[in-house]
């Protein structure tokens, strides 16, 4: 049996491709995007990362093992301390104020994706939470690598890319999808089903986080 990580990844694979060819993660790597729209990224993931913090810690609290515990608890702790920390001092950069990076109302895209994460990771087993949660780490690692390869010579771009290129966020990255591959053999069909859905769906509200940020999307009404 293959590694569980390549199954999750074989079955959102179409979304993955998109989201690498998507215009924001295109003018990223190019050092062209505008400060508008990343400034409107920054602030949504300013506010998602609160709730992922969360989603972390309702998946670890059903974690089997006290080395598991602490994974999650770690990584959500470093959610609200370095993640946010670091969109602060990215958003400054990119001209938003701290009062709109405390005040921005979450986007359609960031409660959709925010709301499912939360429900998943309350009502799903730990091994589905964790493919709830598992595409956030795994595609900005992703994303970083492949635009890691020419950093453009914009420096708000060139310091968001090295930091999901950089050791540190791998070797996050790296225990969570040692973490899949080791509960993959143990899931039985029913929950294994849940987990790759979670998995997609997470994916798919990937793109559209990035296409919410790109289109500057916000509540029509």
């Amino acid at each position: 049996m293959g590694r569980f990580r390549d199954e999750l990844r074989a079955g959102a694979a179409p979304v993955w491709e998109a989201i690498h060819r998507h215009p924001f993660v295109q003018e990223v790597g190019a050092g062209s995007i505008s400060p508008e729209r990343f400034g409107h990224f920054i602030c949504q993931d300013y506010l998602y990362l609160q709730d992922f913090a969360r989603a972390l810690q309702l998946v670890g609290a059903k974690a089997a093992s006290q080395d598991d515990l602490e994974t999650f608890a770690e990584h959500a702790a470093n959610c609200v301390r370095v993640e946010r920390a670091l969109h602060a001092g990215l958003a400054a950069r990119a001209g938003v104020s701290g009062e709109r990076l405390g005040t921005a109302p979450p986007g359609p895209a960031t409660v959709a994706y925010t709301r499912h994460l939360l429900a998943t990771c309350r009502a799903g087993s730990f091994a589905v939470g964790l493919a709830a949660v598992l595409p956030c780490y795994w595609i900005y690692r992703e994303v970083g690598l492949r635009l890691a390869r020419r950093l453009p010579g914009n420096p708000l771009c060139a310091e968001w890319i090295a930091v999901y290129a950089g050791d540190h966020y791998g070797a996050m990255v790296e225990s969570q999808l040692a973490l899949a591959d080791r509960l993959g053999p143990s899931l039985g069909g029913p929950e294994r089903a849940q987990a790759l859905e979670a998995f997609l769906l997470s994916s798919r509200y990937e793109w559209m986080f990035w296409e919410q940020a790109y289109r500057l999307e916000g509540w029509p009404l």
